[in-house]
C-alpha cells in the first residue's frame, strides 16, 4: 500500500484474526494519549493499525483508524525485489516466517520514507516473536513496545540488543476485561509519551545542530567489581571530549556495545571487563559469544582491553550452581546472582581466548593488565584473592599474544581498581586513537538509513565458530529457554567441527553407561528402549518388536540416566509411529522432564521387502518419523534423526533436522552383534551418498555415520577419512555393549588367571 505522504504515523501491530478487539481498543487508547499529550503539536500523529495475522482469514479493517491489510504488508516486499507470496501458505510456521519477513520490509521502507513514529505490538509467544525481529531491525530511539504474555520470562531471544520494551500483559491477550483494559491503557500512555518525547527530542537536536561529542563516542564494559575503575576512566575521558557510553558485561551487554560499534555508533572501546569470556568458557550464566571482540576488530576502532573481573563465573542462586562446581570457592553477590573464583587452568583459558582473536587483528590494540588483582574481589584479604590464578592469566596472556608496532601489552604493579591503572587505561588509549577525530566525524554524521543498514547487516563470526542462528518466529511452537539451548550445543558442535574434531553420540541403556560415556567426553547421549534391552543381553532389534512399550520404556530410563548426566545434552529415542500417543503432547511431556531433543528410535526404516511395504500402506511408516522430528523441530528441540537411503536423508532435512545420522543397519560384531552386513567399503558410498542428499537440502546440517561393519574407532575414522562433509560417529552398541562384553570378559580372566600356589 501506498504510505500517506507527510503523514506521521504509529503503527499498532498485531494479528487482527484473533486479537482485533484488543487492537481496537489499544489503537483507541493510544490516539486519546497523543491528543492528551501534545494537544498543540503542529506534526499530525495517524494510528494505524496494521494487520500480520498467519491464517487464512480476511480481516477488512478496525473502526474509523487507517488499516494496512496483511495483504499489504505482504505486497511491500515487491517494492524491494523480494518476492513473497500474498497468498500465506497453510503450514503456520512457514507463514509465520513469511509475514515477519514482510513486516520487517514494511516497517523499514515507512522509517525510510520518514512517516514512521512508533511501533506497538501486542501478542502472545507466536505474535511476540512474529513482531519483536521486524520490530529490532529499526534504529535504536524509534519507540518500539510489545504488550506480551512473554515479558516475565526469557525474554533475551525477543528484546537481543535493541531497545525493544516489552509490557507484561498479566493476563492472556483474550478480549477485554477488568485486567487487560488498564494494562493496556498504560501501554498505549507510556507508548504515547515515548513517540511525543522522542519526537520533541529528535526537533530540538535538529535545531541546534545535534548534540555530537567534540571527539567521538567511546564504548566501556563494567561491572559491579570495576566500578571503581570504570567511573574514573569515564570522568577522565569527559575532560578529554569524549562521549562515554557504559554497558554491564552481562552477556548481552557486550553484544549491544559490539552492535553499536557495527553501526557506527561507537568510535573506539576500552573493554575493562572482559567477565563474560569467563561465563562463556567454563559455563556461567552471563556468557559472551563465540565472535567476542570481534567488532572492534573489524571496524578496525582503537582498542584497549584489560581482564576486569575474569577472577569470577557468574551463577544465579547459590542452589543452581551446578554440582560439579559446589566445592568451589563461591561468593554469594545478592539471592540472585553467585560468583565462582576462577581457576589456573580456567585462567589458561581464558588467555587463549582472547590471544586467538587478538593476534588476527590489524587495527590498533592495547592490551593492559594489573599485576595487584583484577576485581574489587581479588586483593588482600579478600575472598577472591589468588595471585596464582591472576598471575597465571597475565602471564599466559603475555606469552600468547604477539606484539608488533600495532599490538601492544604493558603490564601495570596496580590494582584495576587503583586510579593510576585507569589512567593508564586512558593514557594508552590515547596513544593509540591518533587519527579517531577524523573517523569519528564521519560516523557521527551518518544518515539513518547508512546506520540502519550497518546494524541490521550480518555479523561476521569467529572463524572458530560458526553462530547458530535461531529465530523464534521460525519455531512457533519453541519455548525461549529450548532455543536458546538448542544454539548453544549446535554452536559447540560446530567448533568443533571447525578444530578437526569428531562429533561422537552415543547410546545409554543404564545410568552408568551414561556417567561414563560423559566422562570419556561423548558429546551426544541417546535413550532408547533398544539400549535397555541391548544391556540385558538382548540384540538391539528386541526394541523393534512388541515386547514392550518402546515410548513408556525411555520414560522410565529417563528416571535412571537424566539425574546422572551434568552436563552433555542427552535426547530421547522417540517411536514416531506410535498410535496411542498424541505425539504434541508427548514431545512436550520429554521436554518438560528434560530431554534436550530427539532420535526417530525405534524405526521402521530398519525393515524392508514386503514387511515394510505394508506398514507404509497402512499408514505406520516412515513419513510418520519425519511428522515427528518436524514437530520437535518446531518446538525449538535438537533434532537427530537416523536416515537409511537418499531419499529419507531429503525428508528428514526439509523436516528441519540438525543433524542426520546415516544408518548402515544393525551392528555387527560381539555376541550378540549381526552377521549380515553392507561392507565398510560400501558404506562409505552410502553415508557419502546420505551426506550429499542432506546437503542439498541444507547445507549446513551436521551428518554422522552409524551401524553396519562400523563398529570400532578404526572403522569409524576409515569412513571419515574417506567421506565428505561427514562430521563424525554415532554409537550404540559399539559405545555401550562392546565395551561392556570386552571389559568384563577381559576382567574376569584377570581374576581367573590368578594362581594359589
Amino acid at each position: 500500500m501506498a504510505i500517506e505522504q507527510n503523514s506521521l504515523q504509529v503503527f499498532c501491530i498485531g494479528t487482527a484474526d484473533t486479537k482485533l478487539q484488543e487492537l481496537r481498543f489499544l489503537a483507541h487508547s493510544i490516539r486519546s494519549n497523543l491528543q492528551l499529550f501534545s494537544p498543540n503539536s503542529s506534526s499530525k500523529l495517524l494510528v494505524t493499525v496494521v494487520d500480520v495475522s498467519a491464517s487464512q482469514k480476511h480481516v477488512e479493517g478496525c473502526d474509523d483508524f487507517k488499516f494496512v491489510s496483511k495483504k499489504d504488508v505482504l505486497s511491500s516486499c515487491s517494492e524491494s525485489g523480494e518476492q513473497i507470496d500474498t497468498l500465506l501458505p497453510d503450514d503456520r510456521g512457514k507463514a509465520i516466517s513469511a509475514m515477519n519477513k514482510a513486516l520487517r520490509f514494511f516497517l523499514n521502507k515507512s522509517h525510510d520514507d520518514g512517516v514512521l513514529a512508533g511501533v506497538i505490538g501486542l501478542g502472545g509467544s507466536g505474535g511476540t516473536s512474529l513482531v519483536s525481529s521486524a520490530f529490532r531491525s529499526l534504529p535504536i530511539g524509534i519507540p518500539k513496545v510489545i504488550v506480551s504474555t512473554v515479558a516475565s520470562g526469557q525474554t533475551e531471544p525477543y528484546v537481543g540488543t535493541s531497545d525493544l520494551v516489552l509490557f507484561p500483559s498479566v493476563v492472556d491477550i483474550c478480549g477485554i476485561n477488568s485486567v487487560s483494559r488498564v494494562v493496556l491503557s498504560n501501554a498505549a500512555a507510556a507508548f504515547a509519551g515515548m513517540v511525543i518525547g522522542h519526537l520533541e527530542t529528535s526537533r530540538t537536536s535538529a535545531s541546534s545542530g545535534g548534540a555530537a561529542c567534540e571527539k567521538g563516542t567511546v564504548g566501556i564494559t563494567m561491572f559491579g567489581v570495576t566500578t571503581t575503575c570504570v567511573d574514573a576512566v569515564k570522568d577522565r575521558l569527559a575532560r578529554e571530549g569524549y562521549e562515554t557510553l557504559v554497558f554491564h558485561a552481562t552477556g548481552v551487554g557486550g553484544r549491544a556495545m559490539e552492535d553499536l560499534v557495527r553501526g557506527g555508533f561507537i568510535q573506539g572501546v576500552l573493554d575493562i571487563t572482559t567477565t563474560e569470556v569467563a561465563d562463556y568458557i567454563v559455563g556461567g550464566v552471563m556468557a559472551c559469544e563465540s565472535s567476542r571482540f570481534e567488532a572492534m576488530l573489524e571496524k578496525k576502532v582503537p582498542l584497549v582491553l584489560s581482564i576486569g573481573a575474569l577472577d569470577m563465573v557468574n551463577f544465579g542462586p547459590k542452589d543452581t550452581i551446578p554440582p560439579n562446581f559446589q566445592q568451589r570457592k563461591i561468593y554469594e553477590h545478592n539471592e540472585q546472582v553467585t560468583l565462582m573464583r576462577t581457576t589456573v587452568d580456567e585462567s589458561k583459558k581464558f588467555a587463549a581466548f582472547i590471544a586467538d582473536k587478538l593476534n588476527k587483528s590489524s587495527s590498533k590494540v592495547c592490551v593492559c593488565l594489573p599485576k595487584s588483582g583484577v576485581s574489587a574481589l581479588d586483593a588482600p584479604g579478600k575472598p577472591f584473592y589468588d595471585p596464582d590464578a591472576t598471575g597465571s592469566l597475565i602471564e599466559e596472556i603475555q606469552r600468547l599474544i604477539e606484539t608488533n608496532e600495532n599490538r601492544q601489552v604493558k603490564v601495570f604493579p596496580l590494582h584495576i581498581n587503583d586510579l593510576e591503572f585507569a589512567n593508564a587505561l586512558v593514557d594508552s588509549f590515547l596513544e593509540i586513537s591518533t587519527n579517531f577525530e577524523g573517523d569519528s566525524s564521519q560516523a557521527v554524521c551518518e544518515s539513518a538509513q547508512e546506520t540502519r543498514n550497518k546494524i541490521s547487516a550480518p555479523q561476521t563470526s569467529f572463524q572458530n565458530i560458526t553462530p547458530v542462528q535461531y529465530s523464534l518466529s521460525s519455531f512457533p511452537d519453541a519455548k525461549p529457554e529450548t532455543l536458546k539451548r538448542t544454539r548453544e550445543i549446535l554452536q559447540q558442535l560446530k567448533h568443533q567441527i571447525r578444530e578437526g574434531k569428531p562429533i561422537i553420540g552415543a547410546g545409554a541403556g543404564t545410568g552408568i553407561s551414561a556417567k561414563f560415556e560423559e566422562v570419556g567426553g561423548v558429546d551426544l547421549i541417546v535413550l532408547y528402549n533398544s539400549g535397555r534391552f541391548r544391556m540385558a543381553g538382548r540384540g538391539s532389534l528386541a526394541g523393534l518388536l512388541p515386547f514392550a512399550d518402546a515410548n513408556a520404556v525411555v520414560l522410565e530410563m529417563a528416571n535412571e540416566v537424566l539425574p546422572v548426566v551434568e552436563k552433555v545434552p542427552v535426547l530421547a529415542g522417540v517411536c514416531g509411529t506410535d498410535p496411542f500417543r498424541r505425539m504434541d503432547f508427548f514431545l512436550k511431556q520429554l521436554e518438560s522432564i528434560g530431554f534436550c531433543g530427539v532420535q526417530n528410535f525405534p524405526t521402521v526404516g530398519l525393515f524392508d521387502g514386503n514387511f515394510r511395504q505394508n506398514l507404509e500402506e497402512t499408514g505406520m511408516g516412515y513419513s510418520l518419523e519425519v511428522e515427528m522430528i518436524s514437530k520437535a523441530h518446531k518446538m525449538g528441540l535438537l533434532t537427530t534423526p537416523y536416515a537409511f537411503n537418499q531419499e529419507e536423508a531429503i525428508a528428514m532435512a526439509e523436516a528441519g533436522a540438525d543433524i542426520i545420522v546415516a544408518h548402515m543397519g544393525l551392528t555387527t560384531s560381539g555376541s550378540i552383534g549381526a552377521k549380515t552386513a553392507v561392507s565398510i567399503e560400501q558404506s562409505v558410498v552410502l553415508v557419502q551418498a546420505i551426506a550429499d542428499a542432506a546437503h542439498s537440502i541444507n547445507p549446513d546440517a551436521i551428518v554422522l555415520c552409524h551401524g553396519g561393519p562400523i563398529s570400532e574407532p578404526k572403522e569409524a575414522e576409515y569412513v571419515l577419512k574417506r567421506t565428505k562433509g561427514v562430521h563424525g560417529f554415532y554409537g550404540a552398541s559399539s559405545l555401550e555393549r562392546l565395551p561392556v562384553e570386552q571389559a568384563i570378559t577381559t576382567r574376569v580372566q584377570q581374576y581367573k588367571s590368578i594362581s594359589l600356589t
